[in-house]
């Protein structure tokens, strides 16, 4: 569904650290906060150019990728 995933930690071993990423779909990079489990958007939110269910599905893909990245971090 999107070309990458990138995914850098922000404020690393602080109380306030979360980790933000940048996809890629169709051509156009979207970015946002991965924290506790949930994705936080910037602009542009995909949900200006994808209709809902495309969105969620978007947001599994990232949400399983992340955490896959985050397990692979902690080995």
């Amino acid at each position: 569904m999107f070309e990458n995933l990138e995914v850098r930690p922000m404020f690393e071993d602080q109380v306030h650290e979360r980790h933000q990423f940048t996809i890629t779909v169709d051509g156009t990079d979207y970015q946002g906060l991965f924290h506790e489990g949930e994705i936080h958007w910037f602009n542009p939110h995909p949900k200006h150019t994808f209709e809902e269910s495309h969105v969620e599905a978007l947001e599994s893909q990232v949400h399983e990728k992340i955490s896959q990245h985050l397990e692979e971090q902690q080995q």
